[in-house]
Parts: C-alpha cells; sequence; structure tokens
C-alpha cells in the first residue's frame, strides 16, 4: 500500500530536485523554486539540451526497462545520461546502484545505436531511506556536471523529512 504512493512520492522529490538542478544548469528554466514546488515538464528543449522526464524511450526492439527518471541529452557533450533514482533500505544501497546500472544497460546500447552512436551513460542516484549515500553519489552528480555538496545534503534532507511524514502517518493509522 505505502509502496504505490508514499514511496513513489518520496522518490519523486529526489528525482524534482535533480531534475530542475539540469534544468537550471542547461538554461531550461529560469529561476529556482523549492523542490516541493518545482513540478517537471515532460519535455524541456534548447540548443544545449533536451531532458525528459518520466517518460518512456521507444526503441527499435522491445527493451523491457525503457523508462529512467530523467533522460538528458546533452548536444555540447554529444551524450546521453540515463538517470534514475532509488531509495533503498539502508543494507541494500551497493546493491541498488548495481541493481539500477544493469536494468538500464539494454536501454543504454540500444540508445546508442538509434541515435547515431552517441555515448550512453546511466547514472543511478541512491539515497537511502534514512539519508545515507554511498560514496559514488558525488562521482555521478560530477558527471552530470552539478556540483555536489548541497545538492547532496538537498536530498538527503528531502528523503529524511518525507520518511518522518510516512513514519508519522503509519504510526498514526489505527488497527
Amino acid at each position: 500500500m505505502l509502496s504505490n504512493s508514499k514511496y513513489l512520492h518520496r522518490h519523486n522529490l529526489v528525482a524534482r530536485i535533480l531534475h530542475q538542478e539540469l534544468a537550471l544548469k542547461y538554461g531550461l528554466v529560469e529561476r529556482k523554486l523549492p523542490y516541493y514546488k518545482y513540478s517537471p515538464e515532460a519535455v524541456l528543449e534548447n540548443d544545449r539540451a533536451r531532458l525528459y522526464w518520466d517518460r518512456s524511450i521507444i526503441t527499435d526492439r522491445t527493451i523491457v526497462a525503457n523508462k529512467p527518471d530523467i533522460v538528458l541529452m546533452d548536444r555540447a557533450q554529444s551524450r546521453v545520461f540515463l538517470v534514475d533514482i532509488t531509495i533503498p533500505y539502508d543494507e541494500n544501497l551497493v546493491k541498488a546502484e548495481t541493481d539500477k546500472k544493469t536494468k538500464y544497460l539494454d536501454l543504454a546500447h540500444e540508445v546508442t545505436d538509434m541515435w547515431g552512436g552517441v555515448p550512453t551513460e546511466i547514472i543511478p542516484i541512491v539515497v537511502s531511506a534514512n539519508g545515507l549515500i554511498p560514496v559514488s553519489l558525488s562521482k555521478h552528480l560530477r558527471r552530470l556536471g552539478l556540483r555536489d555538496g548541497s545538492l547532496q545534503a538537498q536530498m538527503q534532507k528531502a528523503v529524511l523529512l518525507d520518511t518522518a511524514r510516512i513514519v508519522r502517518r503509519f504510526l498514526s493509522l489505527s488497527p
């Protein structure tokens, strides 16, 4: 019951933070809003980049995992980034990151083939339900060209606040 609504809400908060940072970096949005008020457009595009939010990528062959959270086509670097966010339990941080990379490997190969050999990278963004982050998160954010320190803290804060909200709601349910 919780996973389809409350957990998805927490996941989307982190995705919104990242989407807005990318949109600001590439000049796709003009001003920064609080993450909880930011509502991502399905597609944002200019001459520097194209940014997709939660959209399936239609491929020549059937790919089961074809809907990463964020897809960034960086025209300046001639690269595509498949960004997927996960909020696992603390003990599953490393496994969650590996699973995301494996899940989108076929899609990355297909996107590279379909879009003229443009290199495609899978960027797993992992923040545990209690705010823990893997060492690799800094590297992934830098790979996207984002400053990692304050962005990591903002994502952790969003997860922690929403985890507390989920726990309060769960504890207030009467049997």
